[in-house]
C-alpha cells in the first residue's frame, strides 16, 4: 500500500564494545563512540541492545539508561549523569533472573549529539565485556 507510514532505519551504532566490569550501583560511560548526526542520520527515536553478564543471579533486576547531551552550548556539554545527576533517565533494561542475555529498549529519544550512561542497578557485579549497540530510526512513506 502507499501513502502509509513505516519505520525507517540507520545502521546499527556500538556505543560500547567491551565494558569495563563494575559492582552494583556504579555508572558506566558507553564511551566507545557517541551518537551525532553522522551516525544518527538526525533521526529521533533509536532501539537499544545491552548484551551482558552477571557475576551471579540478579536480585533488583535493573540496568538504567541515561544520556548525556553534547556540545548543547558550543562545547559546553550537560554533566554527567551520577547518583546526584540522573535527569536525563531514558529508561531500564529489565534484568530477569538469569545471568547472560541480550536485554532491549525501544523508542528512546535522541538528540543531535549525545553520550550514553548504564548504571548497574542489579544487585550483581556487572561483569567485563558488556556491549551496548543503538539502532536510529524514524518515520517515512512507504514506497
Amino acid at each position: 500500500m502507499s501513502n502509509e507510514v513505516k519505520w525507517v532505519y540507520a545502521s546499527q551504532v556500538t556505543l560500547e564494545d567491551s565494558g569495563a566490569s563494575a559492582a552494583s550501583d556504579v555508572f558506566l560511560a558507553a564511551d566507545d563512540t557517541t551518537l551525532a548526526s553522522g551516525n544518527h542520520s538526525d533521526f529521533p527515536l533509536a532501539d537499544f541492545v545491552l548484551h551482558a553478564d552477571f557475576g551471579g543471579t540478579p536480585t533488583n533486576g535493573a540496568v538504567r539508561l541515561y544520556r548525556r547531551d553534547l556540545n548543547i552550548d558550543g562545547t559546553a556539554d550537560a554533566p554527567v549523569p551520577s547518583a546526584t545527576y540522573s535527569n536525563t533517565y531514558m529508561g531500564t533494561f529489565t534484568i530477569p533472573a538469569s545471568t547472560t542475555a541480550f536485554y532491549s529498549m525501544t523508542e528512546v529519544p535522541l538528540t543531535k549529539d549525545c553520550q550514553f550512561y548504564i548504571e548497574n542497578a542489579t544487585g550483581q557485579n556487572l561483569s567485563a565485556g558488556w556491549d551496548l549497540k543503538v539502532t536510529p530510526k524514524t518515520y517515512g512513506p512507504t514506497a
